[in-house]
């Protein structure tokens, strides 16, 4: 049994998806970080760098960062092809556009969604809003490129990046823009968004995106 360790956050949405995926059997438990409890000793002792989401086993030991956990949920569960195993001619591409995702596309949603979080004027705030905006587009013109499959991002079929890149789309202020003219995002997006791992995850995180 795993506890997910969770706020209305992005990499928490991938999480759950994945443990849905997997069939993992995993309880939940809210960080609230509104009122600091990402801060208190208790769960410092947990994930010392005080982040959401984070991974409990059954053992009492804790994991963070999305991409780790995700990693070795698919390691752990390899017949489900969530992340591709050692050996899998997918696993170094998928290697490859995880880490793009996490740092590129995270960043880059981070920036466009707390720009104050970057800068200190009222000027340099804009200003990074607007080159957020600018540079996730550019980003998701990336991802448009790099979609293998059909519906999927990888051709052999549904792995974590595809709840990677359908939950970036979840900030975007314009999706109908977005999917107009990036036709392979939108239709990776649609299917992620009809499974029932991905539902799950949406509905548990109901409020806004932050």
């Amino acid at each position: 049994m795993f506890t997910l360790y969770w706020e209305h956050l992005a990499g928490s949405i991938v999480v759950q998806a994945v443990l849905e995926e997997i069939g993992a059997e995993y309880r939940l438990h809210y960080v609230d970080m509104g009122a600091d409890a990402h801060r208190a000793t208790d769960f410092l002792r947990l994930n010392p760098t005080g982040r959401i989401p984070a991974l409990g086993y059954a053992d009492g030991r804790t994991i963070g960062e999305t991409a780790a956990i995700v990693m070795l949920l698919g390691e752990m569960y390899p017949e489900t092809g969530v992340t591709p195993a050692p050996g899998d001619d997918n696993r170094g591409e998928f290697l490859f556009w995880l880490n793009v995702m996490t740092t590129s596309g995270y960043m880059t949603a981070a920036r466009l969604g707390h720009p104050e979080r970057y800068a200190n004027s009222s000027k340099a705030i804009e200003e990074v809003g607007a080159k957020a905006s600018v540079d996730y587009d550019a980003f998701f013109d990336v991802m448009e490129e790099a979609i293998a499959g059909g519906p999927y991002f990888i051709a052999s079929g549904m792995t974590a990046l595809d709840f990677y890149v359908t939950m970036l789309t979840e900030w975007h202020a314009d999706k109908k823009s977005l999917f107009s003219s990036r036709s392979k995002l939108g239709a990776l997006c649609k299917a992620v968004n009809e499974s029932c791992s991905y539902k799950a995850a949406m509905k548990t995180h109901a409020l806004p995106l932050t």
